[in-house]
């Protein structure tokens, strides 16, 4: 029942096939510094929210209820809201593109919020034949570096 309430109100702990394609993005674009952070952060996240339409997913670590903020696990860079790195799909031949913008929070990572609805591009990544898609990450920051 509880799985069930979750995808209904688009919460969960797994990340969906879109989102881990993003994540995997940005961790490539990453200083080797800061990926080893950048992994305890995610296996951490026990809470996913995905927005109506898909237009953001937020990320938290949870613990009896309240979100946690581990410092053993933060990034140096504690900025309020830290705009990571933006993420490019796009998928060839159909003329579809998609841009997501990663946000740190804190030190944290927080949140994907993608400049159009993200539906298509979910749908697509699960169709039998796979269908080719073009990533592009492009780092705006290093959240190894403190500020």
């Amino acid at each position: 029942m509880k799985n069930l309430i979750a995808k209904l109100f688009g919460s969960g702990s797994e990340p969906s096939e879109l989102e881990r394609v993003i994540l995997t993005a940005v961790r490539k674009c990453l200083s080797p510094g800061a990926v080893p952070v950048w992994d305890k952060q995610l296996q951490a996240v026990n809470k996913i929210q995905r927005l109506p339409d898909g237009v953001e997913v937020n990320f938290y670590r949870m613990e009896k209820g309240k979100a946690t903020f581990d410092p053993a696990i933060s990034f140096p860079n504690k900025t309020e809201e830290l705009l990571l790195a933006k993420v490019r799909l796009r998928v060839d031949g159909a003329g579809q593109q998609l841009e997501a913008s990663v946000w740190v929070v804190g030190g944290f990572v927080f949140s994907i919020e993608y400049g159009a609805g993200s539906k298509y591009f979910e749908e697509i990544l699960g169709a039998d034949p796979p269908v080719e898609m073009e990533v592009t990450c492009q780092l705006l920051c290093d959240p190894s570096i403190e500020q």
